[in-house]
């Protein structure tokens, strides 16, 4: 169970107790990520991930603050997304207030020190080298690019090299006064407390903070009228690649059938992409589906790492399984099978304390409804055949595809063919 609550500046409260929990988790989700930015700006948002631990008014530097922080045995981190950046702290249910304190004076006053903003653009860059050198990672920023090339959500998360080196302390203070308003914050608490002291800390904290209009986005246009196939060259072992296609936002109706669908086709080691390329052909280690939802649009991806002599063959196959689900019913004991497999995974995950709360988190920010673990799972178990083949031949159509491959650029022609670019 969950509690909401929106406070008169727009602060939503988000409370998700867990019983028997000896643990709380004090976390803060902000609604912007790298698609709010400006191309001059491009991977703010991820900076500020790094900086806001640099640094507060109580905890002047990132030494004192991760000391504080060591000294009780916490956990703590970051992370963010097209259209997100979050920050949590967790620790002994007794370090309720001091945690609470701490994640506070964090966002609320940073310090943003002129000399951890340039030592902490080369970390960044850092970063960008690694995922770059990362073939499994980099081929979604590949596929993004080319699904979304003129909007922010088709930019890397992390920036460019060129633009981190640019980003001003002013710059970065202009857009946290942008969106780092209350009515843009959740500030969330899963785990064991006594809500008596957490209606203290958040009336002494959040409740009188000044808030300001936060600025729209920019919607997608979906225009795409043909396949689109992207090959970036470079030396590897494997092939890696992502077909993607356009897909569903998040509030979408068949936002549960796209992700039963995904399950089916490559969601555990008996999903049929993952039988077929890998356990029948050993021409993978790695095989996946997943659905991306956003506020406007949603990115349906198969992603492999194959063998390098073997990439023909899986595009085929990938594509006979996509034909395949659009033109065949699933049968009753697969689709039951991939019933249970999506439950009892979500029940597994929902045992720790940031699933759970992450769970309702993504819901609170950007559904208009908030389903109960139980909801989905009736949900999940209304899903028929018939929904699993209409959604495919909705999703997998030739007009929606974009396709991204990492390695050496020798198949191109073969490609070209079987996705009749």
């Amino acid at each position: 169970m969950y509690k909401k609550q929106v406070l008169k500046n727009g602060l939503t409260i988000l409370r998700v107790p867990i019983k028997g929990a000896k643990s709380v988790l004090v976390d803060i989700f902000v609604k912007v990520g790298s698609r709010h930015e400006n191309q001059k700006i491009n991977g703010v948002s991820h900076f500020l991930e790094h900086l806001f631990y640099k640094g507060s008014k109580k905890y002047p530097t990132a030494a004192k603050l991760s000391h504080a922080l060591d000294a009780i045995g916490a956990e703590y981190n970051a992370n963010t997304g097209k259209e997100h950046t979050q920050f949590y702290i967790k620790a002994a249910k007794k370090h309720l207030p001091f945690i609470f304190e701490v994640l506070t004076d964090m966002l609320q006053n940073p310090v943003f020190a002129p000399e951890e903003i340039e030592r902490e653009k080369g970390v960044i860059i850092e970063e960008i080298n690694m995922y770059e050198d990362t073939p499994m990672r980099h081929v979604e920023d590949v596929l993004e690019e080319i699904m979304w090339p003129a909007h922010p959500l088709g930019r890397n998360i992390a920036g460019t090299k060129e633009v981190v080196k640019t980003i001003t302390r002013q710059k970065i203070l202009d857009y946290v006064r942008t969106f780092y308003q209350p009515q843009n914050l959740i500030l969330a608490v899963a785990g064991a407390y006594r809500e008596t002291l957490l209606d203290k800390l958040i009336a002494q904290s959040w409740a009188g903070q000044p808030s300001k209009k936060i600025p729209g986005w920019q919607k997608v246009k979906e225009i795409q009228t043909k396949p689109v196939l992207k090959i970036e060259p470079k030396k590897t072992e494997q092939y890696h690649l992502a077909m993607g296609f356009r897909s569903y936002h998040h509030n979408h109706p068949d936002y549960i059938p796209q992700i039963v669908l995904a399950a089916i086709l490559g969601g555990g080691m008996s999903s049929r992409l993952f039988h077929e390329i890998r356990e029948r052909q050993g021409w993978a280690y790695y095989v996946k589906a997943t659905p991306a939802n956003y506020q406007d649009t949603g990115l349906f991806a198969v992603q492999a790492g194959v063998r390098r002599d073997a990439l023909p063959q899986v595009v085929q196959t990938v594509i006979r399984e996509l034909i395949k689900i659009k033109t065949q019913l699933v049968p009753s004991a697969e689709l039951r099978k991939v019933r249970e497999y999506l439950k009892g995974t979500l029940t597994l995950s929902l045992e720790e304390s940031e699933s759970r709360l992450g769970w309702y988190l993504e819901q609170v920010a950007f559904r208009k409804k908030v389903l109960e673990p139980e909801g989905a799972f009736d949900l999940i178990d209304q899903v028929t055949a018939g929904d699993i083949r209409r959604v495919a031949r909705d999703v997998f159509q030739n007009r929606k595809l974009n396709f991204a491959i990492v390695g050496p650029d020798k198949y191109r022609t073969q490609i070209r063919k079987f996705l009749r670019v």
